[in-house]
């Protein structure tokens, strides 16, 4: 009895115990799943150094947010981008991205943590460290297999100074840092690297990079935009491990060296694109690269990729290739046996012929299709029957003809992107797009197409984009019952629409609504605001619109192009017209009344033509608000007073056209400040692409949004009327961001031209003609070396024309006819000698080529308004000497004759001398005629 009362007890005993430790390891689970309920206090303190140290500023701790979780009622194990070993307590991860405001990286912060496996620093600026050789300052940390530096601006002098002894490394990201070619050296000591990012430094230069080839057991290399040159070193073909390997965006000018290559049997992913690879490419040369999936040759316009058929079947299956502006001539045969390909990009690759069917058949993986700006020629055809995966297709700007192929709709079911813009189809939209109910983005502009908008179009019920500009579609835009609740972007400008907008576009809420050049008519329907909190962009131009704009039209919030010009639009314009983000207004060649309303663009407009209408009043000084207007036109209106000097403090100002106005008083001295930045500016056009790697290497993701208002419509118009050259020019497209010119003629504008404007250099055009300006030409004008036109005609300048014009190379018009020019003119030199007398003509006082009156012949104005002088001198001395003699005639005979008539005596005595010297007269006449006789 006592023996079994012995064993319960035990039994009993050990059942708590087992509770006991079931309950440990229970809370031990616990800590596990919630965290770290206490860390290691020495780490605490180095965690809370590094928020401190994180930060220029030691009332600004915290400068992005980041550290918020770091505080004491949270243990540190917890807190955010840190991350502890559950058994040990120790911190092994520390994830500090984009949490620094201070340029130096304390690298002494880190060596508390013995344990850290994973150290993530990138986006943060760093460009030293303390101390200096960074590497050698973490040599402690013998756990670190992870490193993560870039983004920043570190440069080889002050991260190495000696090989790092971080044996266990095997992760190393460099990228995006200012690290030049004496790196390399210093990363052969890291022999457990197995992925290595190098790409966007600063190596530059032929490829030094010969001591990558130590680092044998590499499996992910990245030396990509490095503007790297040379040949790639044969040894690259000893990385035997390698899977990864990326080398795009370079300067490397040689044939494809696919002797390097033969051995890298794991390659799965290789870029070379946006090189100058040359010579001829064959898939052959990647026989032995049997794990291939990606292959990306694209950018390299030297390169021919050869069509013939394989010698030997590929043993890979491509899941991508690139060969976008290669030349390929026709589409390569090896891809006929790629069943399991996703991706093909063969865009800009000198394609020629028919689309073969081929490429459709058997490739029910094939997802991703583009064609797009070759010159493949005939009608698009689908083999009979077929029925594939496609969810991205462009067939863009090719030579196709015939029509859209009527079954297309059951060919391609699942296509979410489909581009056939830009060749010459034919032909109604087929009945058959009803079936293409994943469609969200269609662009079939720039074709002949014809019919009717709606037609199989309205059944697209998740259409976010819809472009069918440039065709020949009549009738009216759609029915009452048309109605897309998705339609993103409406654009079907440049056809041949008729009838009024109908009231059905109100069931929709466009960001992009573009309706131009049509011939539409009648008035905008007023409740076109519901789209107030969606609508971005709104171009009506070119129609037969009219009517005023409604007073709902002012809660376009959003509102960041419009144009509404070539219409017979009337009235004012409403006073609440402000558009806060607007970067595009243009209200030209309309029929609008009364003064400019004072309203409230922003800081955002770019663009501001309101040419050509009936406005009146003065130009607004609130104009000299719109810090950002680059091209500014009041043509053609009835503005008048002065230009106000508001106007300049526009220093991005390129275009501006006062022209056909009533300005008065004087141009303001001040004008040169327009235009200010156009001299420093650099316009930087950069290329933006889609990186690729395992995880989103096909692009079709990123079309769903890809027309945004500012990529479809950016802030700059479709054409500008300018007058240059003695004729108005309709400038287009790119060419309206590098030109400039200011027109103020037609004006009655006075005083003189301002000196200061010969500091504008970056003027193309000046005209001032038709005004009434005076005084001589500036010899400053010179200093326009880039003009290529020049009128100051009409006016009332005189003087002489300054000879330091001539120095104007570039000059392909000028003109001071109808002046009150002397002197000579500037010859037959340089740009001047293609000019002709008409460029001169109403300056009488000219002379010299290409005038027929010489110089050496013809007295110069000063001499001949002397010689005026002296004759005018004469003429009065001598009509002051007659008028004398005539006044002296005239009072001495009527005095004498008053004398006469009121004195008898005086008159008898006078008339008895009058008869004594006439027969005195006659005596003296008889005695002559007897001497005669």
């Amino acid at each position: 009895m006592k023996h079994s009362q012995l064993s319960l007890l035990c039994s009993s005993w050990l059942s708590t115990l087992m509770l006991f430790w079931m309950l440990l390891l229970a809370h031990h689970v616990l800590q596990q799943s919630n965290g770290c309920f206490a860390c290691v206090e020495e780490e605490k303190i180095a965690l809370l150094n590094i928020k401190s140290a994180f930060s220029d500023h030691k009332s600004i701790v915290d400068p992005y947010s980041f550290f918020q979780s770091w505080n004491k009622s949270i243990e540190c194990c917890n807190w955010y981008g840190v991350h502890c070993s559950p058994t040990t307590k120790h911190v092994r991860q520390l994830k500090l991205h984009d949490c620094s405001n201070t340029r130096t990286l304390n690298t002494s912060l880190f060596l508390p943590f013995r344990e850290l496996r994973s150290l993530v620093l990138s986006f943060n600026g760093f460009n030293t460290c303390i101390p200096s050789d960074c590497f050698r300052s973490w040599a402690e940390l013998d756990n670190l297999w992870y490193l993560d530096l870039s983004y920043n601006s570190f440069h080889f002098t002050n991260v190495y100074s000696a090989t790092p002894k971080l044996s266990k490394l095997r992760y190393l990201d460099l990228s995006n840092n200012q690290f030049n070619e004496s790196i390399v050296p210093h990363l052969i000591g890291l022999s457990s690297l197995k992925t290595l990012y190098l790409e966007w430094n600063d190596m530059g230069g032929d490829l030094p990079l010969k001591g990558l080839c130590k680092l044998m057991n590499l499996e992910e290399l990245d030396i990509g935009y490095n503007d790297l040159s040379g040949d790639i070193p044969l040894c690259f073909g000893h990385l035997s491990s390698l899977s990864y390997f990326d080398i795009s965006y370079n300067q490397i000018q040689m044939p494809f060296p696919s002797i390097i290559f033969k051995n890298l049997t794991k390659l799965k992913y290789a870029f070379f694109s946006n090189n100058y690879f040359c010579g001829a490419l064959s898939i052959d040369e990647f026989a032995n690269n049997t794990e291939l999936k990606i292959l990306d040759f694209s950018n390299n316009n030297q390169l021919e990729v050869q069509n013939e058929h394989v010698r030997l079947t590929p043993s890979f299956q491509l899941d991508a290739i690139f060969l976008s502006n290669c030349i390929c001539n026709s589409v390569p045969m090896f891809l006929s046996t790629q069943y399991q390909i996703k991706h093909i990009d063969l865009s800009n690759s000198n394609l020629k012929g028919n689309i073969p069917m081929w490429l459709f058949q058997n490739k029910t993986h094939l997802y991703y299709l583009n064609l797009r700006n070759n010159s493949l020629t005939g009608p698009l055809i689908f083999p009979s029957h077929l029925k594939t995966n496609l969810i991205w297709f462009d067939v863009s700007n090719n030579k196709l003809i015939g029509e859209i192929h009527m079954s297309i709709g059951y060919v391609i079911p699942y296509i979410s992107y489909l581009n056939m813009s830009e060749n010459s189809l034919q032909g109604v939209i087929p009945f058959s797009f009803r079936n293409l109910s994943h469609l969200n983005t269609l662009d079939l502009s720039n074709n002949k197409l014809s019919g009717q908008v709606s037609n199989s179009i309205e059944y697209l019920d998740n259409l976010l984009v819809l472009d069918l500009g440039e065709n020949n579609f009549q009738g009216n835009m759609f029915t009452n019952n048309f109605s897309l609740t998705y339609l993103y972007a409406f654009i079907v400008n440049k056809n041949q629409l008729t009838g009024e907008i109908p009231n059905s576009i109100c069931k929709m809420f466009f960001s992009i609504l573009d309706i131009s050049e049509n011939r539409l008519s009648g008035a905008l329907p007023s409740c076109m605001n519901n789209f107030q909190y969606s609508l971005k962009v709104l171009d009506v131009r070119g129609n037969s619109l009219e009517g005023s704009i409604p007073s709902k039209f002012c809660g376009f919030f959003w509102l960041q192009y419009l144009d509404l010009s070539n219409n017979h639009f009337s009235g004012l314009i409403p006073p609440c017209f402000n558009f806060p983000h607007l970067l595009y207004l243009n209200l030209k060649d309309n029929n609008f009344t009364g003064s400019f309303p004072s309203a409230s663009f922003g800081n955002n407009l770019e663009i501001l033509d309101i040419g050509n209408n009936h406005f009146i009043g003065g130009i607004p000084n609130w104009i000299g608000t719109l810090q950002n207007l680059k091209i500014f036109s009041l043509k053609g209106n009835h503005f008048k007073g002065p230009i106000p000097k508001q106007i300049c403090n526009l220093k991005y100002l390129h275009i501006l056209d006062f022209s056909q106005n009533n300005l008065s008083e004087e141009i303001p001295p001040c004008i040169h400040n327009i235009g200010h930045h156009l001299d420093s500016v650099t316009i930087i056009l950069e290329e933006v692409g889609i990186g690729i790697n395992e995880s989103n290497i096909f692009p079709y993701h990123y079309f769903s949004n890809m027309l945004s208002p500012a990529e479809m419509f950016p802030a700059s118009v479709e054409y500008i009327d300018f007058a240059t050259k003695e004729r108005s020019y309709a400038y287009k497209g790119d060419i309206i961001n590098y030109f400039s010119g200011i027109d103020l003629s037609c004006n009655k504008l006075v005083g003189q031209i301002p000196i200061e404007i010969g500091d504008m250099a970056w003027l193309l055009a000046l005209n001032l003609s038709n005004n009434m300006l005076h005084g001589p030409i500036p010899h400053t004008l010179s200093r326009l070396t880039e003009i290529e036109s020049l009128d100051l005609s009409h006016n009332m300048l005189a003087g002489r024309i300054p000879s330091q014009l001539a120095e104007l190379h570039f000059i392909e018009f000028f003109s001071v006819a109808y002046n009150n020019l002397s002197g000579p003119t500037l010859g037959m030199v340089g740009q001047f000698s293609t000019f002709s007398e008409k460029n001169y003509e109403g300056n009488p006082y000219l002379c010299g080529p290409p005038l027929v009156k010489s110089c050496n012949n013809m007295s110069s104005p000063q001499q001949n308004q002397v010689k005026d002088g002296h004759k005018n001198e004469e003429t009065m001395e001598r009509f002051i000497t007659i008028a004398i003699f005539v006044l002296g005639f005239i009072m001495g005979f009527w005095g004498w004759m008053a004398l006469l008539f009121f004195k008898r005596s005086l008159r008898y005595s006078f008339f008895l001398g009058v008869d004594g010297y006439m027969e005195d007269i006659v005596d003296m006449a008889r005695n002559l005629l007897a001497k005669i006789k």
